[in-house]
């Protein structure tokens, strides 16, 4: 519920009193999305780091460990998002989710969750203006980058 879609388990471990509060669950979603990436193998790098905690903020870590799982026996790398989106939809095939340890799921849910955090976040950078850094050398002399 609410606007993070937080569970009431979750929202009870992040410590969000009132799951409709949009600040609180706000809050409470980027704490569980930090520890969902801390969760990861310390070899996953950026940006697959983060598509794959999305996609475990919105199936939860089970799945998505089957997922990495099912991509690593298909000769895929269980650390790439593009990989490993290809298998999420299979967890939702009787003969993919009977072999996974946590069995069922509709994995092509992720998949869209994603893709649609993805599609907008590309629509907020190319919305910024290019920032360029202002180094100084003291307080009175700035460098301008070339």
């Amino acid at each position: 519920r609410g606007l993070m879609q937080l569970t009431e388990d979750t929202a009870r471990v992040l410590g969000v009193q009132d799951r409709l509060d949009p600040k609180a669950a706000a809050l409470g979603a980027a704490r569980y999305l930090r520890l969902l990436k801390d969760k990861l193998p310390a070899r996953i790098t950026e940006p697959d780091r983060t598509w794959l905690a999305l996609a475990a903020f919105n199936i939860g870590i089970a799945h998505r460990e089957d997922a990495r799982v099912l991509a690593q026996r298909q000769k895929l790398n269980p650390d790439l998002w593009s990989d490993v989106r290809k298998t999420l939809p299979l967890l939702a095939q009787p003969e993919y989710y009977a072999d996974a340890k946590y069995g069922y799921a509709r994995g092509g849910m992720p998949v869209a969750f994603v893709d649609r955090v993805r599609a907008y976040y590309d629509i907020l950078l190319r919305a910024e203006a290019p920032r360029q850094p202002r180094l100084t050398l003291s307080e009175n002399e700035p460098v301008t980058p070339k």
